[in-house]
């Protein structure tokens, strides 16, 4: 909003680090004319970083864009090199490919799931912490020269929405004002066509904790210039019966 944009323009910060979808939205900013940054580097993290959202972040900002693969569980779980490869922060945590089972699976091989074991964290051990990532790890040498292990991921790719009036939201602040909200157990925003954004909710009382969460959006979007009308839906929240991955926003199709 514009609160962040004159903060961004004041501080001029040399590194920014933030989630790619959030980054795509201040480099569009950046492009109008009304965030003027420049920073040195830009870290992203959170998010799968596509190779178009980096071309685009680099040319808009004039800088290197990196990016690393964290969890809350974790922290950095693995740094991204020159070649792009993730490697692996050995000496901080154990990273095991494994599939549905919790078998390992070979090198190369894609992945169902991770298991991290955290090494650092003496005050709550977290001991093969089930992550539902997909990873594929690699042994072959990396040509920037780092010998640590290194991973390919698929990565988490939260959605963008884009309303009539060409405002455009990231899921992450949408997502945090819905999970402070009590009493709700799952839930997930669909954004649909002419600005209706439907809720699906698991909830103790789907209506009482539906009111809530509906005020509590339609306020958050209100202050950012959108008015949209919010509906509870029938179903309950789902994974992708393709994918198997769960998005709480999802962005309507173009």
């Amino acid at each position: 909003n514009s609160e962040i944009i004159a903060l961004l323009n004041a501080y001029q910060p040399s590194m920014i680090g933030c989630y790619p979808s959030a980054m795509e939205i201040l480099a569009a900013k950046q492009e109008k004319g009304n965030l003027h940054i420049r920073p040195a580097m830009i870290m992203t993290g959170g998010e799968k970083l596509n190779d178009d959202v980096r071309e685009y972040l680099s040319k808009v900002f004039g800088c290197y864009v990196q990016t690393n693969y964290s969890c809350t569980e974790g922290g950095t779980v693995a740094c991204e090199c020159t070649e792009r490869h993730f490697h692996i922060n050995d000496d901080w945590i154990i990273v095991e490919a494994v599939d549905e089972n919790n078998q390992p699976v070979p090198f190369g091989t894609k992945s169902a799931k991770v298991l991290l074991t955290n090494l650092a964290n003496k005050i709550c051990p977290i001991i093969r912490f089930e992550i539902t990532d997909r990873i594929i790890l690699h042994k072959e040498p990396c040509a920037c020269g780092n010998s640590r292990p290194w991973l390919t991921l698929e990565g988490r790719t939260d959605d963008i929405l884009v309303f009539g009036n060409g405002i455009k939201f990231a899921s992450l602040p949408l997502y945090a004002i819905l999970k402070e909200v009590q009493g709700i157990e799952r839930f997930q925003l669909i954004q649909h066509e002419n600005d209706r954004l439907e809720l699906w909710l698991i909830a103790k009382n789907k209506q009482e904790q539906f009111a809530k969460a509906k005020q509590a959006i339609e306020a958050h979007l209100r202050q950012n210039g959108v008015d949209a009308k919010i509906y509870l839906s029938n179903s309950d929240p789902s994974a992708d019966p393709i994918s198997g991955k769960f998005k709480h926003v999802v962005a309507k199709k173009s």
